[in-house]
């Protein structure tokens, strides 16, 4: 699931907190600070083999929490405090 796209201008990319909560509990918890490459160092390396364009999106990896979800589930992303995206899994 991707969620809604903001302008990186709205937050701090060296310190952005983000969660993942299913079924109301939070499972995920981070924050960009634990990154360990920064957001503009990530894009310069990978813009040396891949053409990046407007929408691209780079996948690095996810905090501890990850688990299964399964039918009924409800999951929430939340970006800097604002809801990213609302799902419930099928």
């Amino acid at each position: 699931v991707i969620g809604e796209f903001y302008p990186k201008e709205q937050f701090d990319l060296e310190n952005l907190k983000f969660q993942l909560y299913k079924n109301d509990e939070i499972v995920q918890d981070g924050n960009t600070s634990a990154m360990l490459w920064k957001t503009d160092e990530l894009i310069s390396y990978v813009s040396q083999y891949f053409t990046l364009k407007k929408g691209d999106v780079i996948f690095t990896g996810t905090p501890s929490g990850v688990g299964k979800v399964f039918e009924n589930d409800n999951l929430k992303g939340v970006i800097a405090g604002k809801e990213a995206f609302k799902i419930r899994v099928k």
